[in-house]
């Protein structure tokens, strides 16, 4: 069993969180453009995610700094290397601050695949930038990206997207188109056909169609109180 969607419609907060509550097991797959993000659950516990070179907090992060992404939710129990492992909470609170400042940085780098380069000699003397952008600075060669960078550096890839944007700032770099992509097959992300519960499915599904009744009766709006959160009782 499936089920697809928007951000527009389920935030993803509240997709974590009945998540979380339903227990479920699967993958929601996130369409944001070319690049697709996956966050898999076991047991309603977020165990790994990733997003194009990001995996972990780091890629929730960026899939929350979207609004009106795409997904579908898929039922399964596919093992998947753990890259999760704080409280759903925690999560989803870090996860939302990093999307603020992703939100900011996607403006300077557009993607982690991009190249920096300076824009000509460096004059220590005359620079001034703030000894954590230093490395960053010294990594610039003209031939790693912004995710190699951080991997050489091992430096979380939002802290090497800040530098880079200051240095942007600064015009001290300059980006260039990323390498041709390897066009090699990839392999399939489907986590299998074993639903374990659908008690997370039947609560999206009743609420997408009550929010499609009050959307379609005027009537409906305005002598209904708001529609109740869930008791996740579902006839127990």
């Amino acid at each position: 069993m499936q089920l697809e969607g928007s951000f527009l419609q389920f935030p993803l907060r509240e997709l974590i969180e009945m998540a979380v509550y339903s227990s479920v097991s699967g993958m929601l797959e996130v369409q944001v453009g070319d690049t697709v993000g996956h966050i898999y659950f076991h047991d309603g516990l977020p165990q790994h995610a990733d997003m194009g070179d990001l995996v972990g907090i780091d890629a929730i992060g960026r899939i929350f700094a979207e609004r009106d992404a795409t997904f579908r939710f898929i039922a399964g129990n596919e093992p998947v290397p753990a890259t999760l492992w704080m409280d759903p909470w925690e999560i989803i609170d870090l996860a939302e601050h990093q999307a603020l400042t992703w939100a900011v940085l996607r403006e300077y780098v557009p993607n982690l695949s991009v190249i920096p380069v300076l824009r000509g000699p460096i004059d220590a003397r005359q620079v001034a930038i703030s000894e954590d952008i230093w490395p960053i600075l010294a990594a610039v060669d003209g031939q790693r990206s912004v995710i190699e960078i951080a991997h050489s550096l091992t430096m979380p890839p939002i802290d090497v997207c800040s530098g880079i944007a200051a240095l942007l700032r600064d015009q001290l770099v300059a980006l260039k188109a990323p390498r041709p992509p390897d066009n090699g097959p990839s392999p399939a992300t489907d986590p299998g056909a074993g639903v374990t519960r659908d008690g997370f499915f039947e609560r999206l599904i009743a609420r997408a169609i009550e929010q499609e009744r009050r959307a379609s009766d005027p009537d409906v709006r305005r002598s209904e109180p708001r529609y109740p959160a869930d008791t996740g009782d579902h006839g127990r």
